[in-house]
């Protein structure tokens, strides 16, 4: 009894820290950290490869955002179209 007990607490446990490790993943950095990253970044010369990658990852998550914004307003405009049809 008391060794599945045991392995039973040691699975609970296992779960509970994979649940925890995960919830944290999902969380993401903080925005303070882009803000210090950012201000260390901007120190570096422009053709330093970190820098580089940085500027390329800031880029490309502006361009996602405005992707974004636009596929939501011609949604909008679609719905509105279709509800003044009817």
């Amino acid at each position: 009894m008391n060794k599945k007990l045991m392995i039973g607490l040691a699975a609970g446990f296992a779960t509970a820290a994979c649940l925890a490790a995960a919830k944290k993943c999902q969380s993401g950095p903080s925005p303070d950290m882009w803000v210090k990253m950012r201000e260390k970044m901007e120190q570096m010369p422009e053709d330093f490869p970190p820098r580089m990658m940085f500027d390329n990852v800031e880029t490309t998550k502006a361009n996602t955002e405005e992707i974004l914004n636009l596929l939501r307003r011609d949604v909008s405009e679609r719905d509105h179209m279709a509800a003044a049809a009817t």
